[in-house]
């Protein structure tokens, strides 16, 4: 087998050369390789981000799964608030995993094209969308039970 003519540390530096904008041509006569294998880079890069962001949702599919077990248990056990509690650490793991998919997907960004990372072709991630869905839950159940409380005080 022949030897590597570049380290990956390398092979990162050039990527990300040419993901701040440098054009092809310029990184292939700078560096001294053909089109054809940084366009191979490039796809091994995508595919390794694209198997982070499997695993990634796989395991949350583990911790969504087991919180709202959880919360289910713990609410017909005990008791509605110690259900709730589970359901607040499930808020955290919401923040988190959206703060995580963001940072895994933006291995995908060209520029500044974030809406084509999160949202284009292959970004069909349920979980990102499901988080998303529970944040918004919990910020309108929050501003309703805060209107609630508001207005049972003016009624006072």
């Amino acid at each position: 087998m022949r030897a590597k003519r570049f380290t990956d540390e390398q092979i990162a530096d050039i990527l990300s050369q040419a993901k701040d904008g440098v054009s092809n041509k310029i990184l292939c006569e700078k560096y001294h390789f053909s089109s054809s294998t940084l366009r191979r880079w490039k796809e091994g890069h995508d595919e390794s981000i694209r198997n982070e962001l499997k695993e990634m949702e796989s395991s949350a599919a583990k911790v969504f799964g087991c919180l709202i077990f959880a919360s289910l248990f713990l609410a017909v056990i005990f008791s509605r608030p110690a259900g709730a509690v589970c359901l607040l650490l499930m808020f955290g793991c919401c923040i988190f995993y959206i703060i995580q998919f963001r940072q895994k997907s933006s291995g995908f960004i060209i520029g500044q094209n974030v809406f084509l990372s999160r949202f284009g072709n292959g970004a069909n991630n349920i979980f990102y969308k499901l988080s998303w869905m529970l944040v918004l839950f919990f910020c309108a159940f929050i501003v309703i039970g805060v209107c609630k409380l508001s207005v049972q005080v003016l009624l006072l």
